[in-house]
């Protein structure tokens, strides 16, 4: 596949390119593109590896859409394979020193590939199956984890819900806010809670209404947030259903 394919080149003769375009102001030969390529990663900083690898990518998706391992994959190629030239070079010849040199620099774009490798390219096979074995055991103990919460919170489930006859709904729930508002002969509340979401969801999980079940919506619809300002969809109890008031028994 062309180089040009892969990576963003700068335009011929473009004076003001984007940073991580490559090639050169005049000789853009794109044969060449692998070695214009590891050329600007001796070029920039640590920092913004990123930024250039994404940039790169981003140009290789516009015509390979979803093909980011494959990407990857050449990229990864390219900087092993030039890694393994350089450690290859003899120390006598002259290149040598200048190897050391683009070796850090490769091997330090590499340890960034590692960060952003998806598909286990960069890890040995034995690493790879380690480390699914260790997420599986992590997966094990979680589902043991949560298995036994259900089977805790399955204690209180009752085997069958209360059932409001017909039509008694509000009356019954004008009941429940009568209750909130009990106070004790110490002054304290009889009940209380910070929201009104215990209230809704006790009736919508434990009662229901003649022969159908309570939504948790139609139950939240009788306890707005805000008693003074409730929204539209609020259901007002009526004085039709306000049947029974509790009151306090008198002192002895």
């Amino acid at each position: 596949m062309p180089s040009d394919t892969y990576f963003k080149f700068r335009g011929r003769f473009e004076i003001f390119p984007h940073r991580y375009d490559i090639g050169w102001l005049i000789f853009t030969d794109r044969i060449f593109g692998l070695n214009f390529f590891v050329d600007k990663i001796y070029k920039i900083k640590e920092d913004e590896y990123a930024p250039f690898y994404n940039r790169q990518l981003n140009h290789y998706l516009e015509g390979n859409a979803g093909q980011e391992e494959a990407f990857f994959n050449h990229v990864y190629h390219i900087v092993t394979e030039r890694i393994g030239y350089y450690k290859g070079l003899k120390p006598f010849v002259s290149a040598y020193a200048k190897g050391l040199i683009y070796t850090e620099k490769l091997e330090a774009f590499l340890a960034f590939l590692k960060t952003i490798d998806c598909w286990h390219k960069t890890q040995p096979l034995e690493s790879v199956i380690s480390d699914k074995n260790k997420r599986i055991d992590q997966l094990e103990e979680r589902i043991k984890e949560l298995e036994s919460q259900l089977k805790e919170a399955a204690k209180y489930d009752a085997g069958e819900k209360i059932v409001i006859s017909k039509g008694g709904l509000p009356v019954f729930i004008d009941l429940v806010n009568q209750i909130r508002t009990l106070i004790l002969p110490n002054d304290n509340k009889l009940v209380n809670s910070q929201t009104e979401s215990p209230w809704y969801k006790l009736i919508a999980k434990n009662f229901q209404h003649g022969d159908k079940p309570i939504s948790i919506d139609t139950a939240h619809n009788y306890f707005p947030a805000d008693k003074d300002n409730p929204s539209p969809k609020y259901t007002i109890i009526t004085e039709k259903d306000k049947l029974f008031k509790i009151i306090q028994k008198p002192k002895k």
